[in-house]
C-alpha cells in the first residue's frame, strides 16, 4: 500500500513539474546608470536585475516576440544592443558608427513578428575638419542572429525625422514621422500609410506628434498622440478648439484609424488602449486620464505625485503602470484610477526617458 501510494504520489508531483508555468505580467525597463530590471507587477518584485556592459541612454526598448530578449537603444543614441533576460547576456550589437561617419537613431527600433530582423533608422553625418556633413538617412535591417558585430544586411533611403517603428504580421514595418509610413523591408519602397503633416483636414492645423515610447503591443498596435488646433472654417481665422487625437495601425491587418477623442486640457507624453476593450484610452504627464474614444469623454483624471513619461497597461486590462522620469513605477487600478502600489527600482536610478513594457511569461 505504502509503494502505491508513494508511485501515486511520485507521478502526480512529475505531472505537476510537466504543466507549464501559469502567466504573469512581467513590466520590462531601464534606469541609471547600468541596470535593466524585470519585475513581477503582482508581486510588485523586481525578478531580475541586469547589470549593462553598455550606456543605457536613451532607453529606448523593443521585445523579441518571444519576450526572451530586449532590444535597448544605447550609448546615446548610437548604438542597438540585444540582452537575453534569462542570462542578462549581450546576444547582439550593432555599433552603427564608423571612420569619420556618425550615425544616431532617434528612438526608431522594431523587431519583425518572426523575431529573425531588427530595423532601425539611422540618420548619419560625416565629421569634417570644420563641419558636420549631413547624410541621407538610411532604413537599415539586421540579422538578429548576426551576434556581437552586426552589420546590416540591407539599407535603403529613409524619410527624415522617423522615430518609433513597429513590425505588422504582413511584414510592413510603420514608422512615425513627417508621415505615418509604412516600409517594405525587403525592397525599400516607403508609402504613407496616415497622412500626417500633410492630411487633408482643412479646418485644422498640422499635428504635432510626441512620438518616442514604443508601446500598445497588448493591443496589437502601433498607436500616436497629436494635437492640433481646429478652426470654425477653411480660412482658419476662428479659434475653434484644441485637441487631442490619436493615429493607429492595427499590426494584424494593417488597418488605420485617426480621430480626435478630447479638448487639450492637458498634455500626454504617451498613452495606452486597453487590450480588451480598445474604447478606453489612457494618458500620463502629470495627470493620468482615462478617456473613452466613443463617446469623446474624459471618464477620470487624476493628479499624480510627479511627472511620468511612459505609460502601460496589464494584459488584462485592471492595472495601468506609470513610469519613466524618477526611480519608481506607479501602479493604478484601471478602473477607479486609484493609485494601488508602487515599485522603487533598487539602483535609486531615474529611468529618465526609458521604455517601460509589459510581457507575459509562462502559459
Amino acid at each position: 500500500m505504502r509503494t502505491l501510494i508513494a508511485s501515486t504520489a511520485a507521478v502526480a508531483f512529475t505531472a505537476l513539474a510537466a504543466l507549464p508555468a501559469a502567466a504573469k505580467d512581467m513590466i520590462v525597463t531601464v534606469a541609471k546608470p547600468d541596470r535593466l530590471y524585470v519585475i513581477d507587477a503582482a508581486e510588485r518584485s523586481v525578478e531580475t536585475d541586469c547589470q549593462l556592459d553598455f550606456n543605457l541612454m536613451p532607453g529606448v526598448i523593443v521585445m523579441s516576440p518571444d519576450n526572451s530578449i530586449a532590444y535597448i537603444l544605447g550609448n546615446r543614441w548610437e548604438d542597438v544592443f540585444g540582452v537575453d533576460l534569462s542570462t542578462c547576456e549581450t546576444v547582439f550589437s550593432a555599433h552603427q558608427s564608423e571612420g569619420d561617419i556618425r550615425r544616431k537613431t532617434i528612438a526608431s527600433l522594431a523587431v519583425s513578428k518572426d523575431g529573425t530582423e531588427l530595423y532601425t533608422v539611422r540618420n548619419p553625418v560625416r565629421i569634417l575638419a570644420d563641419r558636420y556633413q549631413v547624410m541621407e538617412p538610411e532604413f537599415a535591417v539586421y540579422d538578429t542572429g548576426a551576434g556581437l558585430d552586426a552589420e546590416p544586411v540591407r539599407t535603403f533611403p529613409s524619410p527624415r525625422r522617423v522615430t518609433v517603428m513597429a513590425a505588422g504580421q504582413n511584414g510592413e514595418v510603420y514608422a512615425g514621422g513627417h508621415e505615418v509610413y509604412a516600409f517594405d523591408p525587403e525592397t525599400g519602397e516607403t508609402t504613407v500609410k496616415i497622412a500626417n503633416a500633410s492630411w487633408d483636414r482643412p479646418t485644422y492645423s498640422p499635428p504635432d506628434v510626441l512620438a518616442f515610447w514604443p508601446i500598445g503591443t497588448q493591443a496589437d498596435e502601433f498607436l500616436l498622440l497629436y494635437s492640433a488646433a481646429k478652426f470654425t472654417d477653411e480660412t482658419q481665422s476662428e479659434l475653434a478648439d484644441f485637441v487631442w487625437g490619436y493615429q493607429s495601425v492595427d499590426l494584424s491587418t494593417g488597418e488605420t484609424e485617426i480621430a480626435d477623442f478630447a479638448s487639450f486640457e492637458v498634455i500626454m507624453f504617451s498613452a495606452v488602449r486597453d487590450p480588451n476593450d480598445t474604447s478606453l484610452l489612457y494618458g500620463v504627464y502629470t495627470q493620468l486620464s482615462k478617456h473613452d474614444l466613443e463617446t469623446k469623454e474624459l471618464i477620470k483624471r487624476v493628479d499624480l505625485p510627479h511627472t511620468y513619461y511612459c505609460i502601460n497597461i496589464s494584459l488584462d486590462g485592471k492595472e495601468i503602470y506609470v513610469g519613466g522620469t524618477n526611480d519608481d513605477i506607479g501602479i493604478y487600478d484601471a478602473e477607479s484610477l486609484e493609485r494601488t502600489g508602487e515599485i522603487l527600482l533598487p539602483s535609486g536610478g531615474d529611468m529618465a526617458a526609458g521604455t517601460m513594457h509589459v510581457i507575459s511569461t509562462g502559459s
